[in-house]
C-alpha cells in the first residue's frame, strides 16, 4: 500500500510512518474550527492526534492504511512459500539420509568381504607353510636315501603310474 492523507484515508485501520497503529471511524466531529474525522490510537484507544496542534495539520499527517485481508494473504502466500522450501529440504535431507543408509550397508558388505577374503588368504597361507613344510620333510628324507644308498625296496612306496626307479627287470 501507500501511504495517504489521514482524511482521505478510508475508514479502518492505518499505520502511521513511526510504526503507530490506528483506526479511523466513518464518522466526523463538528467542532469550531471544522470537521476532525474520528480516529483513535489501537494501543491506548486515545484519541488519534499524531503530535500535531490543529485540524489542518491532523488531517494532512500520512497514514497507510491496512488492508487486512490482503495482510493475511500475502502472509498465506509467505506461510505456503516456507512449507514448500520445507517440504524441498525435507525431501533432500531424506535423499541424504538413504544414500547414508546405503553407503553403510556398502561399507559392512565391503567389510564382510575382506574379512571373508582375509580368512581365506590366512587359511591359504597356513597350507602353504604345511605344503612347504611336508616338501622340506621329503626332501630331507630323499637326500638322506641318496646318502645311505642302502635302501630297502619295502621302505619305499612306489608312486602309482610311475615305473619303479629300482626294478631293472632282475629278479634277486
Amino acid at each position: 500500500m501507500t501511504f495517504v492523507k489521514l482524511n482521505e484515508c478510508p475508514p479502518g485501520l492505518f499505520r502511521t510512518a513511526d510504526g503507530i497503529l490506528g483506526f479511523k471511524s466513518e464518522y466526523a466531529t463538528q467542532t469550531t474550527l471544522g470537521v476532525k474525522c474520528d480516529a483513535y490510537c489501537l494501543e491506548s484507544g486515545e484519541y488519534f492526534q499524531g503530535g500535531v496542534k490543529t485540524i489542518e495539520e491532523r488531517g494532512a499527517i500520512e497514514v497507510e492504511p491496512i488492508d487486512f485481508v490482503e495482510e493475511i494473504e500475502k502472509l498465506r502466500m509467505q506461510n505456503k512459500r516456507i512449507a514448500a522450501d520445507l517440504d524441498e529440504v525435507r525431501a533432500a535431507h531424506d535423499r541424504t539420509r538413504e544414500k547414508l543408509r546405503e553407503t553403510e550397508a556398502a561399507k559392512r558388505d565391503a567389510d564382510n568381504q575382506r574379512q571373508f577374503f582375509e580368512s581365506r588368504a590366512t587359511r591359504a597361507d597356513q597350507r602353504l607353510e604345511q605344503a612347504q613344510g611336508a616338501a622340506m620333510e621329503l626332501r630331507g628324507r630323499l637326500k638322506e636315501i641318496r646318502d645311505n644308498r642302502m635302501v630297502r625296496r619295502g621302505d619305499l612306496v612306489t608312486p602309482q603310474g610311475l615305473p619303479d626307479p629300482y626294478d631293472d627287470g632282475v629278479p634277486f
